[in-house]
């Protein structure tokens, strides 16, 4: 069988294999991205890199950080907090590895390599949650307040039952995504332009912004793409307890968002029999479809969350809430609509710049 791989043990053990190695670099690959990321945020201050490096990971597959404090004299008071945000950077990093490595054999062997790595990377991702502990240095201003005028004991850790559940899902989906060939063919079209421009957004950062700001966009950068073409479309993003960010429809944002749509609909592009009117209709139904379908998806996983409580003598009091949220509804919704747009416009232009050249180098 092509899904199975080559026949007899040997084949069926080699492409097993195959997949403990696909799974192994994607781990490897969302660690490096979440360690260099840190290391220019200057995370380590506040404790251990490698403890933090664990933490992003597993926050990349979908868990949840939480922190706790107590006064260094004893006091019966606990500060506890919860921290639970996605960094798609290193995400991103690890399911182009993950997905990179299960087609590089294309169908022969898939269902052997992508069933072991649905194994290999959860597990993984348990024994990287259980390592992302330790303790935190809170900042001087924070330590030395009041009644925490002797210090503050902090500590953080992830929970393994949701890291392990979440990298189960997201290593399923990239598996389950290379299967179809059209998403392999549009991913490849797109993985050249597409590291051109985030390494454009790395070094536009670091010369404008310096170290700090290319840590933040090499951890979130996908966030930051995804958050302004969303709200250049007109979904907006509403961050409590400040304000909404309201959608900029005709605004600067929506120059963005239509320059971004069509430079991903001319890059996956393919070139179709037929009148160009009707290859221009059929590339807005694939496009529109595809674009609400990965906004609905980054809306969703863009969602960010922080909570603070202080508890003392059996009671526990909120203090701090933060929630950063949109509709992935309408995010899917003005995804159809723009990407359905812009797949018509772009066919149209690639078309049109197509017949130019070849007028001109007659």
């Amino acid at each position: 069988m092509q899904g199975v791989g080559r026949a007899g043990p040997a084949g069926i053990a080699a492409e097993a294999f195959r997949g403990l190695i696909a799974a192994t670099a994607a781990v490897l690959a969302m660690a490096a991205v979440a360690a260099v990321g840190l290391a220019l945020l200057g995370a380590g201050r506040f404790g251990d890199l490698g403890s933090l490096t664990a933490a992003a990971v597993a926050l990349a597959v979908g868990g949840s950080v939480e922190a706790g404090a107590v006064p260094a004299g004893g006091l019966p008071v606990v500060v506890r907090g919860s921290l639970d945000a996605v960094p798609l950077g290193v995400s991103l990093a690890g399911a182009v590895v993950l997905g990179a490595l299960l087609l590089r054999r294309r169908e022969d062997g898939w269902l052997v390599r992508g069933a072991v790595a649905a194994v290999a990377l959860p597990a993984g991702l348990a024994v990287i949650a259980l390592a992302a502990r330790g303790t935190l240095s809170l900042p001087e201003r924070v330590t030395t307040r009041g009644a925490l005028s002797g210090g503050l004991d902090a500590g953080f850790s992830v929970a393994v039952g949701p890291t392990v559940a979440g990298a189960a899902v997201g290593t399923l989906a990239v598996v389950g995504a290379c299967r179809f060939p059209s998403v392999a063919t549009g991913l490849r079209a797109v993985r050249w332009p597409a590291a051109g421009v985030a390494g454009l957004c790395l070094a536009a950062a670091f010369v404008f912004g310096g170290a700090v700001a290319a840590g933040g966009v090499l951890l979130a950068l996908p966030q930051l793409v995804c958050g302004a073409v969303v709200l250049g479309l007109g979904v907006p993003w509403t961050v409590t307890p400040a304000s909404a960010l309201p959608g900029f429809p005709g605004g600067p944002l929506l120059g963005l968002s239509a320059l971004v749509l069509l430079g991903a609909c001319v890059a996956v592009r393919s070139r179709r029999a037929g009148p160009p009117l009707r290859r221009a209709v059929g590339l807005a139904v694939r496009f529109g479809t595809a674009t609400g379908a990965v906004l609905a998806v980054g809306t969703l996983l863009s969602q960010a969350s922080a909570d603070v409580t202080v508890g003392a003598f059996g009671l526990s009091l909120p203090v701090f809430a933060a929630r950063l949220t949109a509709n992935p509804l309408l995010a899917l919704a003005a995804g159809l609509a723009g990407g359905a747009v812009a797949g018509f416009a772009g066919s149209l232009l690639a078309d049109a710049i197509s017949v130019s050249s070849r007028a001109w180098k007659r």
